[in-house]
């Protein structure tokens, strides 16, 4: 996620470097292994695609035309920065709204906001002006069965279960 103007500088940057990249391979075809050729190409395609889709989204969003973003709960940080990149504030003009200095905005950012109390986020919110809306799902899933996990070949899975179940112990595995 491009969080600044120099973030943007950067990514726009590398994107040139990554498509010269892609025309240097594509030109030397004939002197490279198809397969390793292929590799390398899709390679650096898929980090294009990701630098492309980081400054349409930031260009989007200084521009306007982005005016909504769904975020779960755990991306509540990159809301936060695309609500802020979105009303046209850098870094320095966000810390003078929350009354505090441009390090500390900077540190909350590369933090995503990690460490902020749930007052601080309140004032954050209000400061951008913007409406956040939560949506509680009680249908979550909230036990795990074997089946939830990839078990690998030549393992019994029935057999740990009967392990598990003969201790007592309940096992939480979480990727």
């Amino acid at each position: 996620m491009i969080k600044n103007e120099k973030q943007y500088s950067v990514t726009k940057n590398n994107l040139k470097k990554f498509q010269n990249a892609l025309k240097v391979i594509n030109e030397s075809i004939k002197s490279k292994n198809p397969l390793l050729l292929k590799l390398q190409v899709n390679s650096i395609q898929s980090q294009i695609d990701i630098f492309e889709e980081e400054i349409k989204m930031y260009e989007g969003l200084k521009k306007g035309i982005i005016t909504n973003v769904s975020r779960g709960f755990e991306d509540l940080s990159y809301g936060i920065i695309e609500s802020r990149i979105a009303k046209g504030y850098n870094q320095k003009q966000f810390a003078d709204l929350l009354k505090t200095s441009e390090q500390q905005v900077q540190k909350y950012e590369s933090e995503n906001y990690s460490n902020i109390s749930l007052k601080r986020l309140q004032e954050i919110v209000v400061c951008l002006d913007v409406g956040v809306d939560a949506t509680f799902n009680f249908n979550k899933k909230s036990h795990f069965t074997a089946s939830d996990f990839l078990i690998p070949q030549g393992i019994n899975s029935s057999e740990i279960q009967s392990k598990i179940r003969n201790r007592g112990t309940t096992v939480l595995m979480c990727a």
